[in-house]
């Protein structure tokens, strides 16, 4: 009579990789995310949880009015930055950085810092979400925010991050004294 794992493999058939690791363009887009991620990460692990510093002129609560059509495409914008990680959709938003971002960061380095911030956040990964922007100020074509995001059920975190329109759409830039595959500044 053949063992029970030997019963269970025939009922199931043989082991299939899971669809989601042969797909090179999902396991980039995980990789970006998870880069995202890392830098969300590294400023909650600086800051110890805490939000880092004064609120200046933040908009208070859980959501952020834009008053202006800029502003609620950043707000989109910011908003996806945080939110496709926990759904396992960071290839998407690669294509969301500025030309700028991604001459200084592949998206196989973007991949690469994504897998590695994954790995970081462990099962804080899963509860990554957005929360609010605050402080939010467009120059033409360039503006700058501050993104409120947490681990839920355990702490808020805050990272800056700056934007830039490019052919008419608004895209992740990178801030001030970032370099290579850094995405966000904590405070």
């Amino acid at each position: 009579m053949p063992s029970r794992a030997e019963r269970r493999r025939q009922t199931r058939g043989p082991y299939k990789r899971p669809s989601f690791l042969v797909n090179r363009e999902v396991l980039a887009g995980f990789v970006l995310g998870v880069a995202v991620v890392a830098a969300a990460g590294a400023v909650v692990l600086f800051s110890g949880g805490e939000d880092g510093g004064p609120s200046g002129t933040s908009t208070p609560g859980p959501e952020y009015s834009p008053a202006s059509e800029e502003e609620a495409a950043i707000a989109a914008l910011a908003r996806k930055s945080i939110e496709v990680m926990p759904r396992n959709q960071w290839p998407s938003l690669y294509d969301d950085f500025t030309a700028e971002f991604q001459s200084r960061c592949s998206r196989e380095e973007f991949i690469q810092s994504g897998i590695e911030a994954a790995q970081e956040q462990g099962a804080n990964l899963a509860r990554l979400g957005f929360v609010r922007l605050e402080d939010v100020s467009v120059q033409g074509d360039a503006a700058t925010a501050t993104i409120i995001g947490e681990v839920t059920g355990s702490f808020e975190y805050e990272v800056l991050a700056a934007f830039q329109r490019e052919s008419g759409l608004w895209k992740l830039a990178p801030p001030e004294g970032t370099s290579g595959c850094q995405a966000f500044n904590r405070p």
